[in-house]
């Protein structure tokens, strides 16, 4: 189900006079170019989304092998402007929250004069599985790219490179940059709030204290079924395999909303 911050972007991509314009194709395959060399030199992967076409083009580099994505499809064609095939890996909170800037990169970028436009870029870190299990996190930078003609955005282009496996608070997270003077926007409200619902908090609490189901339906006057129902949503939710890395990603994203 997409979430109302996706449909209000997908909105402003649809409109009736975007969809009427085209892009040249010198421009196209310039970009194309572009971000075939930029997943080749970062071993990353790169999205160039023709939003005037709904088509997106896709180069993946050698991080292929790390997010267990088909190792022979260096370029891929989408019909649509959303990577989905990566996207579906994002856990739900940091796609939340990478949607939201988009949201305001853009509402911000529309109101500026065309040639400052180009400028900007939004850069937020989106935590993926592996190959392996393990959590990974990917920088994420997107740039509307410069096009002739009046109509805006056009071309928009998603660049994803691997990024340490170290903390990193909100502040650094997810942000918008001005790239000429190096002013930077934050996320108002610092984006979306945690999917995860109060009842869930409070059962992560009991869990993090060291209570059985049993304890806990006992506390919160539920049945046994309903607090395993709860605990087996917080994994989906946090896509985590266990009691233990809930409680530690939980942990993680409130020290963040802190920060």
């Amino acid at each position: 189900m997409k979430s109302e911050i996706k449909k209000k972007l997908d909105k402003n991509f649809a409109e009736r006079r975007l969809r009427n314009s085209s892009i040249d194709l010198s421009v196209l395959k310039h970009y194309k170019s572009y971000a075939k060399t930029f997943a080749d030199i970062h071993n990353g992967i790169a999205v160039l989304s023709d939003l005037t076409a709904n088509w997106s083009y896709t180069y993946i580099g050698t991080i292929a092998e790390r997010l267990y994505l088909p190792a022979g499809e260096k370029k891929m064609e989408i019909n649509g402007i959303w990577e989905d095939f990566l996207l579906e890996r994002v856990y739900p909170d940091d796609l939340a929250i990478k949607h939201a800037l988009e949201l305001q990169f853009l509402d911000l970028v529309k109101k500026m004069d065309l040639a400052e436009r180009f400028n900007y870029q939004a850069n937020s870190v989106l935590r993926v599985e592996g190959r392996e299990g393990q959590i990974m996190q990917l920088s994420h930078q997107i740039f509307y790219l410069d096009t002739p003609g009046p109509e805006f955005p056009q071309l928009a282009l998603c660049c994803y490179t691997l990024l340490p496996e170290t903390e990193t608070s909100v502040n650094l997270r997810n942000y918008i940059l001005n790239q000429v003077t190096g002013v930077v926007h934050h996320l108002d409200g610092y984006g979306a709030k945690t999917s995860i619902s109060t009842r869930e908090k409070e059962i992560l609490s009991c869990i993090k204290e060291g209570m059985i189901s049993k304890r806990i339906a006992e506390k919160l006057g539920l049945s046994i079924n309903t607090v395993n129902r709860h605990r087996q949503n917080i994994l989906q939710k946090l896509r985590v395999r266990n009691s233990y890395e809930a409680v530690s990603v939980f942990n993680k994203m409130q020290r963040d909303h802190t920060d």
